[in-house]
């Protein structure tokens, strides 16, 4: 049975290295090709800014709002199932935002709500949350201003929950860039919802479906999300991305058309993905180690990689390095048993990780047939 979580044995593993691998050198990559985008940041998992523009100019966030608006309900403690009332909202500046049709006093859960919010960007549905959070828009807003400031955005005003145009409600390419990589490792409900496609769910009695503002994602696989905005300013759109180990987060404000800001969000990632190094971390048809073979004294037993591992390294100078953790080599080894595991970063960026195994095609039986017909054992006579 093939293993994919590390038992508690792998505890009393002991580090045997940590090594620098050479440092890559700066190719010279240039700049993404970016067209629309007035203001725009592309960085790694770690906050590393891989390359950007303007990107501490004040722009309107639109809808990448309600990011902070699920963060800032989410932290509040509430349990899901908990009702929340649809309010008469104001009118003026809600003649063409886009609102889930909850009817004034019509109740649903708040894991309903937040679904919507995040997929469809229900205007109605953020004000409803701020309403039941925290009493008022104002008193809302304080706490999404309370978040920003914890979490670094120095940069950034809320003064409402939905994002539509309002004086002084403005952040930066840098802070949301910031708030998407927050959202997505510290909010699992967030991380799964900006990735859905869909959802379902009872509007004023009748079921209705819900679909996503972010076109992006079907036809550019690595994409993980995370959200659309649409004012009379611009478009944007705050983007994470996946490949290889290496996580992208990139903001675009400013753009011109509801593409404009998909384009280039892509032009940013692929950029990025292009010019990074590919690595094969870990190979398992190659043997990393041996040892003693536990069922048949003299022989050894090979330890491979559980699975084949790549990783994609930028080529900024920035040091790498690896640490891998391993059986003693006079320990016996169990066919299919952990046998050990590594890691690999550049700087604080997680590269890649892998398990090793002892080589579980070596059979028990197999080792003590006396059948001159059975195929050859996987197995090394050790040097006397």
């Amino acid at each position: 049975m093939t293993r994919t979580l590390m038992p508690a044995a792998l505890l009393a593993l002991l580090l045997v290295l940590l090594a620098p691998v050479p440092a890559l050198a700066d190719t010279g990559l240039g700049m993404p090709g970016v067209t629309e985008a007035q203001a725009w940041i592309v960085e790694d998992s770690t906050g590393r800014v891989l390359a950007e523009s303007n990107a501490d100019a004040a722009f309107a966030p639109a809808s990448i709002t309600k990011v902070m608006t699920a963060m800032v309900a989410l932290d509040a403690g509430l349990p899901m199932d908990t009702e929340v009332a649809m309010p008469a909202h104001p009118e003026d500046g809600w003649e063409a935002a886009q609102v889930a049709g909850y009817a004034v006093g019509e109740t649903s859960t708040l894991e309903d709500m937040l679904e919507v919010l995040l997929v469809y960007s229900a205007n109605d549905v953020g004000y409803a949350i701020a309403e039941k959070v925290a009493g008022s828009q104002g008193a809302f807003a304080d706490l999404m201003n309370e978040k920003a400031a914890e979490i670094g955005m120095t940069r950034t005003t809320f003064k409402n929950p939905h994002g539509l145009e309002e004086d002084g409600h403005e952040s930066c390419a840098r802070d949301l860039a910031l708030m998407g990589r927050y959202a997505l490792t510290h909010y699992p409900f967030i991380a799964r919802m900006v990735r859905t496609r869909s959802v379902t769910v009872p509007v004023n009695g009748e079921q209705r479906t819900f679909y996503s503002t972010d076109e992006l994602m079907p036809v550019y696989s690595p994409l993980i999300g995370i959200k659309t905005g649409k004012v009379e300013a611009g478009t944007t759109f705050l983007g994470a991305a996946r490949k290889d180990g290496l996580t992208l987060y990139t903001c675009v404000l400013g753009c011109v058309t509801d593409w404009g800001r998909f384009e280039d969000t892509r032009a940013m990632m692929e950029w990025a993905f292009d010019g990074a190094t590919r690595l094969t971390l870990a190979d398992p048809d190659r043997t990393l180690e041996t040892l003693p073979f536990a069922y048949r004294f003299g022989f050894s037993v090979s330890v491979r990689a559980q699975a084949a591992v790549t990783g994609l390294l930028w080529p900024d100078g920035t040091e790498c390095s690896y640490a891998r953790a391993a059986l003693s080599s006079d320990q016996l080894g169990i066919p299919g048993e952990p046998a050990g595991a590594c890691l690999w970063r550049q700087g604080d960026r997680i590269v890649g990780a892998c398990a090793y195994v002892v080589d579980p095609a070596v059979s028990p039986d197999a080792a003590w047939s006396s059948d001159p017909a059975a195929p050859p054992l996987p197995l090394q006579r050790k040097a006397a």
